[in-house]
């Protein structure tokens, strides 16, 4: 996929997400997403975050948290997460075709809606199937090692070999990891739910 086909590939998946948001009620917002201390709303916050965090801001952030980017993005979303849930899902809709994306690439936004997007439908007991195209980008993007260790930790796939079973995909070489693309980019990311639906999960498992 070009720059422009991966634009609207994040366009999609944030209004389709937009769409469930503006559907869920109090309940299922405060219901625990997969990311470990966020509910729902939380992870909807976090989508916004690359349109209502300046960069100065968030380098700010970053060092007040002694250089730690996870707990910079923690202390963030928290705040943002006093924004009703409704202005949220009306914000991504909003945004679905802004072209603002970090210095790795346009298909991190890409990953990151994907990932979050299930973070949010699975414990609602919500599936969406995001399309193959979509899956293959954010996949490459995962394994290539160009996020710098800020969405997974570098050695977490070492001596491991992806395999999707649903599309034409597959990376790495040592011990098989096999199954549907989407719980494969799931696993990779570190969401425990996903790796029931893999062959070889358990070693992805042990290095979480």
């Amino acid at each position: 996929m070009n720059k422009e086909k991966i634009a609207e590939a994040v366009a999609v998946e944030r209004m389709a997400l937009a769409e469930l948001l503006e559907s869920l009620t109090p309940e299922q917002a405060a219901t625990p997403s997969l990311c470990h201390g966020w509910s729902v709303h939380h992870v909807a916050a976090h989508l916004t975050f690359l349109w209502q965090v300046s960069t100065p801001a968030f380098v700010w952030r970053v060092v007040k948290a002694r250089g730690s980017f996870p707990r910079a993005v923690d202390v963030l979303t928290r705040e943002l997460v006093k924004v009703p849930l409704h202005e949220l899902a009306a914000t991504l809709r909003a945004n679905a075709h802004n072209p603002k994306h970090p210095p790795v690439g346009p298909a991190a936004p890409l990953t990151d809606v994907i990932v979050h997007g299930d973070d949010i439908r699975r414990p609602l007991g919500v599936r969406r199937e995001v399309p193959a195209d979509a899956l293959r980008v954010a996949l490459d993007f995962t394994t290539s090692g160009r996020d710098r260790g800020t969405f997974l930790p570098r050695k977490r796939l070492a001596g491991l070999r992806l395999v999707a079973d649903d599309l034409d995909w597959s990376w790495g070489q040592g011990h098989e990891v096999r199954g549907p693309a989407q719980s494969l980019l799931l696993g990779a990311m570190g969401r425990r739910a996903a790796l029931a639906d893999l062959q070889g999960g358990p070693v992805l498992e042990a290095r979480l």
